[in-house]
């Protein structure tokens, strides 16, 4: 997602309300197997300090593996940004004046990512799998 820096720096605000693809390769690695709906809201300003401050709402869909069935599970996410993510005059010297703001977004995203997920309505004790039975003493 790009900012674009002559703008920001004219205006010392600019308002954020749109969807965004997160990159395959960010979560391929995860537990994750797709990121849908991601949407973005919210401002990015230069405070008084001539310092970026992202303050962003990023909302969406993680589709992951039920623990058990291995079938896709829909699970939201929604994340609240109040960053400060530096100098202005460190970013603005970039030569194509633009900022992409997609790495501060997705380090708080993924902090969201649940460790597992399991499907409404799917029974969590087994007694037999593939392979294998349980057999209690009687």
């Amino acid at each position: 997602m790009k900012i674009d820096l002559f703008k920001l720096n004219n205006y010392n605000h600019l308002a954020i309300d749109e969807f965004i693809d997160i990159p395959q390769d960010l979560y391929e690695k995860l537990d994750v197997r797709d990121i849908k709906n991601t949407k973005v809201t919210g401002e990015i300003l230069i405070n008084m300090e001539d310092e970026i401050l992202l303050n962003l709402l990023v909302s969406g869909v993680f589709i992951m593996p039920c623990a058990v069935t291995l079938e896709d599970v829909p699970c939201d996410f929604e994340v609240n940004i109040e960053e400060i993510i530096g100098k202005f005059n460190d970013f603005y010297k970039i030569p194509q004046n633009t900022l992409d703001i997609l790495p501060f977004i997705w380090e708080n995203i993924v902090s969201e990512v649940p460790i597992r997920v399991v499907k409404e309505g799917v029974k969590r004790e087994f007694t037999y799998g593939n392979g294998w039975e349980l057999v209690s003493e009687e």
